[in-house]
């Protein structure tokens, strides 16, 4: 039995369900071939659309390659406001954004496109650029954002927000995380994930509030 709220909820205005289908079906053939591999014909196919309307939702295949991209950051809670963790300890707000980063950063398919775009890095530049562009740059400015408004509230004492977001996002990048770019690990499971997080949270606080 569906509760209320699935009775009631609404696609918003601007859903485009064919849209979703289309970078549904772009996502899983950059993944299996790589950037430079994938046409948009390839793309039309397997997502079972016209040409027509393919290119009339994304005319090119660089603007297709960057919403795949920030379409998974925006699944993984990752483009946020930072006033949606006003009202939260700090410690509470640190936690749950380093578990939203890990949860993208060490996931299969982040760890395939970065090893993807990394080969292609050489021969096919714009497919790293296209790549930092939709998904590291908007990330560390969406952090650079939260931990500006903690220093302003008060939250955090630091001249230097920028860095300290950077510094945080390093940290999270530790752990199994060159392994599994490497092939050299098996996934962590979420409480792996988790727990190493909040050790390195811990460690990090002790730094900010010292």
């Amino acid at each position: 039995m569906q509760s209320s709220e699935q009775k009631t909820s609404h696609p918003p205005a601007s859903h485009d369900a064919k849209a979703e289908q289309i970078v549904a079906a772009a996502r899983e053939v950059f993944l299996e071939l790589g950037y430079a591999a994938t046409s948009m014909d390839q793309v039309a196919q397997q997502a079972r659309v016209s040409k027509t309307t393919l290119y009339t939702r994304f005319p090119s295949k660089e603007e297709l390659y960057t919403a795949v991209i920030s379409a998974e950051c925006e699944r993984r809670g990752l483009r946020f406001s930072p006033e949606m963790f006003d009202r939260m300890p700090l410690r509470d707000v640190l936690v749950q954004v380093g578990r939203r980063f890990t949860d993208l950063l060490w996931s299969d398919a982040a760890i395939r496109v970065h090893q993807a775009v990394v080969g292609e890095a050489t021969r096919m530049p714009v497919a790293a650029q296209l790549y930092f562009q939709a998904g590291p740059e908007q990330g560390i400015a969406n952090f650079v954002a939260l931990f500006t408004r903690l220093a302003e509230r008060g939250v955090i004492v630091t001249d230097d927000p920028a860095f300290v977001a950077r510094q945080f996002l390093a940290a999270m990048q530790g752990g199994a995380y060159c392994q599994l770019v490497l092939g050299l690990c098996p996934a962590p499971t979420e409480e792996e994930r988790h727990a190493f997080v909040d050790k390195a949270v811990d460690l990090f606080l002790r730094g900010l509030t010292a």
